[in-house]
């Protein structure tokens, strides 16, 4: 049995974010790759659509100068033979002020000879944004809006 196209992109991707290693993600991103962040793009720049391999590899450079992934915790998966999608939960930490977060989101994937070839990822951004822009005594007001 061979390995599933989304673990050997979910490493590479870590890697890519953690230690800086995107010659490996690269390879497992189709030419044509569509990519989309759903949330807040005023808030956070890489979120938004991208179309094509190198603006996706520019989106994964802009996370990795921003946060470092410790942990992540999948709740539920579904693999097909060339789709996968997951809800996650992910400990980081953002660089700039070496503050932790933990974010929970969706992901659903599609892979074409084994390269990601569709990607539509579903951020829980209100708690994102809660612990990185609202600063504390804000979190109740920006919660009830």
């Amino acid at each position: 049995m061979t390995e599933h196209s989304l673990w050997r992109f979910s490493r590479a991707l870590h890697r890519a974010i953690n230690e800086r290693q995107f010659d490996q993600i690269e390879p497992l991103i189709d030419e044509e790759v569509e990519w989309t962040i759903h949330g807040p793009v005023d808030l956070f720049p890489c979120f938004g659509a991208r179309r094509g391999r190198e603006a996706v590899l520019q989106v994964i450079r802009q996370i990795a100068e921003r946060v470092r992934v410790h942990r992540f915790d999948r709740e539920s998966i579904m693999l097909g033979v060339e789709a996968a999608s997951s809800m996650l939960r992910y400990s980081l930490t953002l660089l700039e002020t070496n503050k932790p977060v933990r974010v929970r989101l969706a992901h659903f994937a599609q892979f074409r000879e084994g390269r990601l070839s569709s990607i539509r990822i579903l951020i829980d951004s209100l708690e994102l944004a809660e612990q990185t822009v609202y600063p504390p005594h804000m979190r109740t007001v920006a919660a009830s809006a």
